[in-house]
């Protein structure tokens, strides 16, 4: 079973792409890769400490990647 504090990771990545304060494609890219890492954990294969890192630095990348303005054209 795997710790709490991933689930906790997993759902403010959630909050803040729902909020729009995170780039949309990569907190589902960074999602996926929280949630496999919660697979790992709960099989095993990473220590509770390896996935927690693994997991804040995945919240954190996508947390602090610039925001990037939509690529609107403008009317000629």
């Amino acid at each position: 079973m795997h710790a709490p504090v991933l689930d906790y990771l997993l759902s403010t990545l959630r909050a803040h792409r729902a909020l729009g304060t995170v780039h949309p494609q990569a907190a589902l890219g960074l999602e996926a890769y929280i949630l496999h890492v919660t697979r790992l954990a709960d099989q095993k294969a990473l220590s509770g400490a390896e996935a927690l890192v693994a997991a804040n630095r995945a919240l954190n990348s996508a947390l602090g990647l610039p925001s990037l303005q939509e690529a609107r054209r403008e009317p000629r």
